[in-house]
């Protein structure tokens, strides 16, 4: 397959569309595997808090977080801890995974913990036990923002 024009001097230029062609299947190809990456990294089940007081910290750079979700099972009163596609029973399991994760990325490397507001404080405190195990210094507790719940609730009630 190719295209063709003619060049400055007249001669007609031969274009080869196939290699050109690959290569942008791959970056395609790249791009859709990355995007559906980074909808497995956290879990859709974990229900969040909206902080009381203040907005918080919005995050500017998503580069070089580790989210671990807190997924907390009423009927079973357990919690499940998720850090991307794993799912763990026991806090301690995070600590090599946020250590592989730490080398991978030293550079901004920070750990964001997601839990529902009924999930019991304790294994809040036993995932930043994991963390401070792992020698990391930058944690942050992720909440929902107040505006956005806000404008989601006049936006279901206008319908």
């Amino acid at each position: 397959m190719a295209g063709g024009g003619i060049s400055a001097d007249g001669e007609r230029c031969e274009i080869a569309l196939g290699p050109m062609i690959d290569c942008f299947m791959l970056l395609l190809l790249y791009y859709i595997s990355c995007s559906k990456l980074e909808q497995i990294r956290f879990s859709k089940d974990v229900i969040l808090p909206t902080p009381r007081l203040g907005q918080g910290i919005k995050e500017e750079n998503s580069s070089g977080r580790f989210i671990v979700d807190i997924e907390w099972n009423e009927n079973l009163n357990e919690a499940t801890f998720k850090a991307g596609s794993d799912k763990l029973t026991d806090p301690r399991e995070l600590v090599d995974l946020i250590k592989r994760a730490a080398k991978l990325s030293p550079r901004n490397f920070r750990v964001v913990i997601r839990a529902d507001r009924q999930t019991p404080y304790e294994y809040t405190q036993q995932v930043m036990a994991a963390v401070a195990s792992a020698d990391v210094p930058n944690m942050m507790i992720s909440t929902k923002d107040r505006g956005a719940q806000e404008q989601a609730a006049v936006t279901a009630a206008g319908r």
